[in-house]
């Protein structure tokens, strides 16, 4: 192995295995989706017409497979670091979740607007997940794709300072 190259052979062979094989689970995924749902389609023309129900597994199921592709998604652009993984999973099952809910409420009860009220609390939290994220997690990834946080690399860079002080200290002195 060479000094430049971080993997082998035999691990690069297993990491694109891997990325084949989970392309093929989310491709699998979107053909059962599609299928399953025109299926669901056809029962709801045929025995129930006067109410579509069908939406609500088509759009129920669209948060699952959304979630699916996107775990893919960050598998296959190295997206490795969990805090960056999570806040993109917060926000993505948020605003996924939201479109079902919106819909929920424009299919069920169109008078009130009871799904600002979710909408509202959880987005508060997924904007307060984004402001953590950014305060302690924005720097780059260091030593071994592990994501520090800001104190940590404050501590590293006074240790840094002590350590060039040490030197010319020793220096000086010879």
């Amino acid at each position: 192995m060479n000094e430049n190259n971080a993997f082998s052979e035999e691990s690069l062979r297993k990491i694109a295995a891997q990325k084949v094989s989970f392309r093929f689970s989310v491709r699998i995924h979107i053909s059962v989706y599609i299928l399953v749902n025109i299926l669901l389609l056809l029962v709801n023309l045929f025995f129930s017409p006067e109410l579509y129900w069908f939406f609500f597994p088509l759009f129920s199921w669209l948060v699952g497979l959304t979630m699916h592709t996107l775990a893919y998604l960050l598998y296959a652009r190295g997206v490795y670091p969990m805090a960056k993984r999570g806040v993109i999973y917060h926000l993505t099952s948020y605003i996924s979740v939201m479109l079902f809910l919106f819909i929920i409420n424009f299919i069920t009860f169109p008078v009130y607007y009871w799904v600002i009220f979710p909408s509202i609390f959880w987005g508060a939290a997924v904007i307060l997940h984004i402001i953590l994220y950014i305060q302690y997690f924005s720097g780059r990834a260091e030593g071994g794709g592990k994501l520090r946080s800001r104190k940590e690399r404050a501590i590293e860079k006074e240790l840094e300072k002590m350590r060039k002080k040490q030197e010319r200290k020793i220096r000086k002195n010879s």
